[in-house]
């Protein structure tokens, strides 16, 4: 990513603040660890080998989920969880596209 070097100049601040707001469109979702399994995957295109996922508990099952990040490839990201047949719910948060 380029960096501002003339503040002054619109058309170079306008094309850094379009490359910044590019990085957050798709980065973010939901998603319901899956029920009976130890691994959920989660597809994201905007995912990297590079990112990094930061997981956010909606309900009080998933806030006890002892959710992780397992892997993270191209695409999507893989979350190790205890087995379990209650829905927990989590949003998620991509950086580092």
């Amino acid at each position: 990513m380029q960096k501002v070097n003339e503040h002054t100049n619109q058309r170079q601040v306008a094309s850094i603040v379009n490359q910044l707001a590019s990085q957050f469109d798709g980065t973010t979702g939901s998603f319901s660890l899956a029920n009976s399994a130890t691994t959920t995957t989660v597809s994201n295109s905007k995912v990297t080998t590079i990112s990094k996922v930061i997981l956010q508990p909606r309900n009080t099952n998933a806030a006890s989920a002892g959710a992780y990040i397992s892997s993270i490839s191209n695409g999507s990201f893989v979350v190790g969880h205890p087995s379990a047949t209650t829905v927990r719910t989590f949003d998620y948060v991509v950086f580092g596209v």
